[in-house]
């Protein structure tokens, strides 16, 4: 879309490589926040194209913000403005019907973190740092990991880590839940878009059921068991079902088309 942002298509999987290593493929730096808007917006319209592989190039995912824009913007419009759009981006990630996976090397710091929390499953490799960087400089965490980082880490665990500003390393990131994948270094770009397009082949509608319930706030007992009644119903009653049902009996391939 932009010479910061990359996009590549192959079959129903686009890729979107941030390129900026003069600011280490920070949100803030020129471009990249825009150039992320758009990619995403073409993404979420286009049809034929049901999951996002997000990465960094250079061995770095994001390093965050721009602190040196940051710094300058001194009046609460300016701020407004900048920490809505990147919000917004990140809304769209968390809202969407469709498939996001974050393919992790190297630092993921500050907003990076945020980034790769709202995507549905993050591939790390071994090398990859995260840190929620904000507090070290004396900002609070933005980019939606309030609500990201707890419910991927637990609250205990996600209040440490934006709260302390350490680093977490593949490791630990793993284990508490903040990377779901392992890759070797040099690796998480493929390992990623192999996992994109094995979630391809899925079934959308049966896809979206997952990401909608882990996406919304439901509490009670009473109520997920509601809402998990409602929507197994409605998914029995799709052709999805039907053509998944009977390529597992014929012992064949499903074709999913999402109705």
């Amino acid at each position: 879309m932009n010479d910061v942002v990359r996009t590549e298509v192959e079959g129903a999987v686009t890729t979107l490589t941030v390129d900026s290593p003069e600011y280490r493929n920070s949100m803030g730096a020129p471009g990249v926040r825009e150039g992320l808007a758009a990619a995403i917006d073409a993404f979420e319209a286009d049809d034929t194209q049901r999951v996002l592989v997000l990465t960094g190039a250079n061995g770095t995912f994001s390093a965050g913000g721009n602190l040196k824009v940051l710094k300058g913007l001194r009046s609460r419009p300016e701020l407004e403005d900048r920490i809505t759009k990147g919000g917004g981006t990140i809304g769209t990630i968390l809202r969407s019907d469709k498939l996001y996976i974050a393919a992790v090397e190297g630092s993921a710091f500050g907003a990076g973190v945020g980034l790769a929390a709202a995507c549905d499953l993050v591939v790390a490799a071994d090398g990859a740092r995260f840190c929620a960087a904000q507090i070290r400089v004396g900002a609070s965490p933005d980019g939606g990991m309030f609500w990201s980082v707890p419910r991927r880490m637990g609250r205990a665990a996600a209040k440490r880590l934006l709260l302390t500003g350490d680093e977490i390393n593949q490791a630990a990131a793993l284990a508490q839940g903040l990377a779901d994948y392992p890759a070797p270094d040099g690796g998480a770009l493929e390992a990623a878009q192999k996992l994109g397009r094995k979630l391809a082949y899925g079934p959308p509608l049966a896809q979206t059921t997952v990401k909608r319930f882990f996406a919304q706030d439901i509490t009670g007992m009473d109520a997920v068991l509601g809402w998990e009644r409602d929507t197994a119903i409605d998914n029995f009653m799709t052709d999805d079902f039907a053509e998944g049902a009977s390529a597992f009996l014929e012992k064949r391939r499903p074709t999913f088309r999402g109705e």
